[in-house]
């Protein structure tokens, strides 16, 4: 049973009810819209994995739609195909400059329409894995470093920019070494995975967890302050204390940094949590002994 949501976006009724019926009639889940306005509102809020767009519709044509929908989805999260009753030199170029995937002819058989619609969810697919797997960390499934500073330098331009403010919490378990060294790797492993899952069922949806190499992590938390960045801390801190690895039990040291304390770039506000993280280490040496 195929799975994937497809929303149709076409005034015409008939021809609307047409190709919801040829794609229902395989297993598609799909849902319709009479207008650019209506399919734009509902994008917002309800996730699909492929457009099919009507180019000809009053008020707001097939191009206009989806330039504004590539201004949220970008051409390898969202593949968008014009229907189209003309398939001329010109009308192509523009719906391709607009962000189009591909063109079918409203008058092509059934087959044809399937096949271009499997072609392009395939693909989608594909890139959606190659991303996934160039942005995450293969141990512990938690995003990687080179996309912890790629979202930092974005949030902090953003928020230099825009005045909009976030807060990171950086933190380094203790313990996974002894563990290692007393149990084995794969000990150590489980270690970091059981607390990665740990803290993400915690977390935001917004919130992001990031393994920053080794035993160290941060955690990314937009539209939160300093305050926000401590709870946060905190219950993480407490569900980690709850795990126990074989004989062991695990704790973690950690510091927090917000761009409201006005960093001069994103390196500054780094450090800054990172320092605050060293001197958490310090003072829990400082309490067994």
């Amino acid at each position: 049973m195929v799975e994937e949501k497809i929303l149709i976006v076409d005034d015409d009724e008939v021809e609307l009810k047409r190709d919801s019926d040829v794609l229902t009639g395989v297993g598609y889940d799909v849902v319709g819209c009479r207008s650019g306005a209506e399919a734009l509102e509902y994008l917002h809020n309800n996730p699909v994995e492929l457009v099919l767009l009507d180019v000809n519709m009053p008020e707001m044509n097939g191009y206009d739609v989806c330039l504004n929908i590539r201004k949220h989805f970008p051409l390898d999260d969202l593949p968008i195909i014009f229907l189209t009753n003309q398939e001329n030199e010109a009308s192509v170029a523009q719906g391709f400059q607009s962000g189009a995937s591909d063109f079918v002819c409203k008058s092509a058989a059934p087959d044809v329409l399937l096949a271009r619609i499997g072609v392009h969810l395939r693909l989608s697919r594909s890139l959606r894995n190659l991303r996934d797997i160039s942005l995450t960390d293969d141990l512990t499934g938690a995003y990687n470093r080179r996309h912890a500073i790629c979202s930092l330098r974005e949030l902090f331009a953003r928020s230099k920019r825009y005045g909009t403010n976030f807060s990171i919490v950086y933190f380094d378990l203790n313990g996974l070494k002894r563990i290692n060294d007393q149990h084995g790797h794969l000990a150590g492993d489980l270690l970091l995975r059981s607390v990665v899952t740990a803290c993400n069922k915690l977390l935001r949806e917004s919130d992001m967890l990031f393994r920053m190499g080794g035993d160290e992590f941060l955690v990314i938390c937009p539209d939160t302050d300093l305050k926000g960045a401590f709870v946060c801390a905190e219950r993480m801190q407490a569900a980690v204390k709850a795990l126990t690895i074989v004989d062991q039990t695990v704790a973690f040291a950690y510091g927090t940094a917000s761009s409201f304390e006005d960093y001069k770039d994103m390196d500054e506000m780094l450090h800054s949590a990172d320092v605050s993280m060293y001197e958490c280490k310090r003072k829990m040496r400082a309490e067994r002994t």
